[in-house]
């Protein structure tokens, strides 16, 4: 799974809380918000369209970490917010690719764009993680 979806969807579901410091308390606002439960975001994927709600979510997280405001990208948002974790390459690799991204005005335009920012971000992989914030999973 690649690093960024992998770490947004921790993130959301309220596991990862050192890559979003007020993630939890975000993410549930959002989700309460948007009407859908963290595995609504977990299975986002499942479909080719994961629904207005989940995408109203992610327009709803993604301003409130601060990412996206007015239908754009904030720049240097995606530095000031994983750049500690991600390395240099990553962060400009993101907003080369993602900064590309553009959004009409309207609400509904509005999820669909942060649903298309979240999607980019996911391209970040976990070879793009700095050495020494790669979580190790044990087996009890």
């Amino acid at each position: 799974m690649k690093f960024f979806g992998c770490c947004t969807v921790l993130v959301v579901v309220g596991t990862l809380t050192t890559c979003f410091v007020q993630a939890g308390p975000i993410k549930d606002q959002c989700m309460e918000a948007a009407g859908i439960t963290a595995q609504d975001v977990a299975n986002r994927h499942e479909t080719d369209d994961p629904g207005n709600s989940v995408k109203c979510f992610f327009r709803c997280f993604l301003e409130n970490i601060g990412i996206i405001a007015d239908n754009e990208i904030i720049p240097g948002a995606f530095d000031r917010v994983l750049g500690h974790i991600v390395t240099v390459e990553a962060v400009e690799r993101m907003e080369a690719t993602c900064n590309m991204i553009k959004s009409e005005s309207t609400h509904d335009e509005s999820c669909e764009f942060a649903w298309h920012i979240s999607e980019c971000y996911e391209g970040v992989r976990l070879s793009d993680v700095k050495n020494g914030r790669r979580t190790r999973i044990h087996k009890g």
